[in-house]
């Protein structure tokens, strides 16, 4: 988050309401207080390092009242004083207002008011926004700069242990939704939801920062006919269960990722149906039954497991790696076409529209391997065989990674 540099400053404005007319030393007992998630997750506190003895005389001295301020703006959030804040009688849009004001002193902007306010309509507490904050990066710098220190790790976003259970927990809200402690900056997020409100179809996506955990999500548990999106899923599975049947066909594998060869698609779920994908399917916790379809109905959520395990599979396998590259060289794909220039991208995408209105989709999803990490990028839509109008979305969800 480029814009809340200032992190620890969260809320000075309520300060006199906590009764910090004195500054005072943390407690001699590390602090350490956990807060239920909407989706049932643990957001941990840090754990504060007592100060070291006359440090809080020295602040009682200083002639510079803002840097007073901000020692007991620290001291009061990591001295568990959070009761106070929820008590604040006003409303939703002025607690939001207070809270960036106190980050980086400036008014939020109407879409950092709209991206807050829309978590609050969906569940979220204001602890939990204030919890998004406190778990900036310039939280870290912000404490060492008044010698306090504290373990800067985040139960928010450690998935790595279990990245499918990650995944399968992850809130379902009405509204576009952090994926752990992530606030986008206002410019990104200005230029993302200009691209959801152009969007006319129905749509969902998911960015996912495979390193941090961190992304974005809307709507991900709406269900999509995947068209030609599910061959790559269909191909890494095969190729990492079977690997040596899957090089003898790699000629046909590659010609049905790079130009969606349905006939090529057709001759590999005759020989193998899809027991491969349905065993995936299971291993990482979905329910294999709509992947006994050769093209299934899905959302986002499943998409993106899928993913993640084709990244695994690349990035853990000898073979993997080699089948990673059929990936990079797609026909038709917004993933590709937007970010190729840029950097390695491995996707695969689906479109179609016929007489069945249940069928009418477009679909891009994959791997984007950044200068600053690799993430993955699931977009599926109502659109009809076109991926232009999703072009404007895709472009904002890469400068939202870019900004990570």
């Amino acid at each position: 988050m480029k814009r809340l540099k200032a992190s620890v400053l969260a809320l000075c404005i309520i300060l006199p309401i906590c009764g910090c007319n004195t500054v005072t030393n943390v407690s001699e007992t590390a602090v350490s207080t956990s807060f239920a998630e909407p989706s049932g997750s643990t957001i941990v506190l840090p754990v504060v390092t007592p100060l070291p003895t006359g440090s809080s005389e020295i602040f009682e001295t200083t002639t510079d009242e803002s840097q007073v301020l901000r020692r007991q703006t620290i001291e009061s959030l990591l001295a568990d004083e959070y009761e106070e804040v929820l008590r604040i009688d006003n409303t939703d849009e002025e607690f939001i207002r207070a809270c960036y004001s106190a980050y980086d002193q400036t008014d939020p902007s109407e879409y950092e008011i709209r991206f807050l306010t829309n978590l609050l309509s969906d569940g979220y507490t204001r602890d939990d926004l204030r919890m998004l904050f406190k778990n900036d990066d310039g939280f870290l710098e912000e404490c060492l700069s008044f010698d306090l220190s504290f373990d800067p790790s985040r139960a928010f976003t450690d998935y790595s242990a279990d990245p499918y259970g990650f995944m399968a927990d992850l809130p379902s809200g009405d509204h576009l939704t952090p994926i752990g402690d992530f606030i986008p900056d206002p410019v990104s997020l200005q230029m993302l939801y200009e691209a959801m409100d152009d969007l006319t179809y129905n749509y969902s996506f998911m960015l996912l920062d495979i390193n941090t955990g961190r992304g974005l999500m809307y709507n991900i548990d709406e269900i999509y006919y995947t068209a030609s999106s599910i061959k790559g899923p269909f191909a890494a599975s095969f190729a990492c269960q079977a690997p040596d049947a899957a090089a003898g066909w790699e000629g046909t594998i590659r010609s049905m990722l790079e130009n969606s060869d349905n006939e090529a698609y057709r001759v590999l779920n005759d020989t193998y149906h899809r027991v491969y994908i349905q065993q995936w399917a299971e291993q990482i916790g979905l329910d294999p039954v709509p992947f006994g379809w050769k093209y299934p109905h899905i959302a986002v959520r499943q998409m993106a497991a899928l993913w993640y395990r084709s990244f695994e599979f690349f990035e853990q396998d000898e073979f993997g790696a080699e089948v990673g590259t059929w990936f990079e060289n797609p026909s038709y794909s917004l993933i590709h076409s937007e970010l190729a220039d840029q950097f390695v991208t491995r996707s695969k995408a689906g479109w179609l529209v016929d007489e069945d209105p249940d069928h009418t989709t477009t679909i891009d999803a994959g791997i984007v391997y950044a200068d600053n990490g690799p993430y993955i990028v699931v977009i599926m839509s109502r659109v009809p065989s076109n991926i232009e109008p999703l072009r404007p979305l895709m472009q904002a969800l890469a400068q939202m990674h870019s900004q990570m």
